[in-house]
């Protein structure tokens, strides 16, 4: 099939991009030597995943115990859900996945520790714990003079077992200067690691410091003491990316593609994709490709209307356009597939497993 047969809107990414970027990724984890665990909730694609671990990921992470399951029921067994995980029927869930894969889950609270350890006892079953270190983006974790604390009374719980540390450095997303980017996240994830160095002086093993957004990875993975970094949204890039100066926009994998569904007048066309397809991230628009002059205005749940200069260029109801989301990890989760093209054909589709089909 060529690309533009396919039903709009839908996701489209380029193969070869998407197989370059995996590579560069992996082999700068690999210069610093440190294991490169990607985060998937850019794609929830367990064929995407599959490909980075051929590639030589050490395993995944995801976001929560349905997509851990989803990816374990096809055959990944190395997993790492970089979230909390509170609520009992998902306690219960998390524990049951031990039975297939090694599951490893992110806590920053004594008592869901002591939760999640009763109930993988009651089983017989013991998880792999990491404690959650608030490195300054002010979300989940713990403060760094409390992760020894509750690194010890995890170490002391029957049916859980203490891996390590792990940290995201995501306030970084606002700083677009490089090395300004870099020499913060070096100094922080440098805390990180002391903090891991404090407690084996505790008597504690820390055979994991985990660490690393997309735009902070190398960097992370420069600091002496991480042992693996969870970088997501490299497999894709996209518009953010692209203004944050990560990457040039040559390197974005993903598009969307839509239909021009109506043209008003002369100076205003819509498209079929709106909030349901970009999710308007951070209210930001997607970049429209390959049409001169124009430019987004307005988006709604189905809609997105844009306004165009006539005397450069014309559209007509029945157009396929390219759009470049401006947050892919947002866009992918609206749809159940993706396309992987090669020039201008479809030469795979690939299963998506959106949260809204976990819950």
């Amino acid at each position: 099939m060529k690309k533009l047969e396919l039903e709009t809107p839908a996701v489209i990414v380029d193969q070869e991009r998407l197989v370059a970027n995996i590579r560069e990724m992996q082999d700068s984890a690999n210069s610093t030597g440190v294991l490169l665990r990607p985060h998937t909730k850019t794609h929830n694609c367990p064929e995407l995943a599959k490909l980075q671990l051929e590639k030589g990921a050490t395993g995944i992470s995801v976001q929560d115990v349905g997509h851990a399951e989803a990816m374990t029921n096809a055959g990944i067994t190395d997993i790492f859900i970089a979230n909390e995980v509170v609520d009992p029927a998902r306690i219960e869930r998390l524990v049951k996945l031990q039975e297939r894969a090694t599951v490893k889950v992110a806590v920053d609270d004594s008592v869901n520790a002591e939760q999640i350890a009763r109930t993988a006892s009651s089983h017989g079953r013991i998880v792999p714990v990491l404690v959650d270190v608030d490195v300054g983006a002010g979300r989940c974790g713990v403060p760094f003079d409390e992760a020894p604390k509750l690194a010890k009374k995890i170490s002391r719980l029957k049916g859980a077992r203490f891996d390590g540390l792990m940290g995201y450095e995501g306030q970084f997303y606002n700083v677009t200067n490089r090395q300004r980017r870099e020499k913060l996240t070096k100094r922080l994830i440098a805390r990180l690691v002391k903090t891991a160095k404090l407690i084996v002086k505790s008597g504690l093993d820390v055979p994991i410091v985990s660490c690393g957004t997309t735009p902070t990875a190398s960097a992370a993975a420069r600091v002496e003491g991480v042992t693996e970094i969870q970088p997501g949204n490299y497999v894709f890039y996209d518009l953010m990316q692209v203004e944050m100066g990560v990457v040039p926009e040559e390197k974005c994998a993903q598009r969307v593609l839509t239909t021009v569904i109506s043209t008003p007048n002369p100076r205003r066309f819509v498209v079929d994709a709106g909030v349901t397809t970009f999710a308007h991230d951070q209210a930001r628009f997607p970049k429209i490709l390959s049409v001169p002059s124009a430019t987004p205005t307005e988006i709604n749940q189905e809609h997105l209307i844009i306004r165009i200069n006539p005397k450069v260029m014309r559209v007509h109801v029945g157009d396929k356009i390219e759009f470049l989301p401006y947050h892919a990890c947002s866009a992918t989760n609206q749809f159940d597939q993706i396309y992987l093209t090669k020039e201008e054909r479809v030469i795979a589709t690939w299963d998506v497993t959106p949260q809204r089909k976990l819950n």
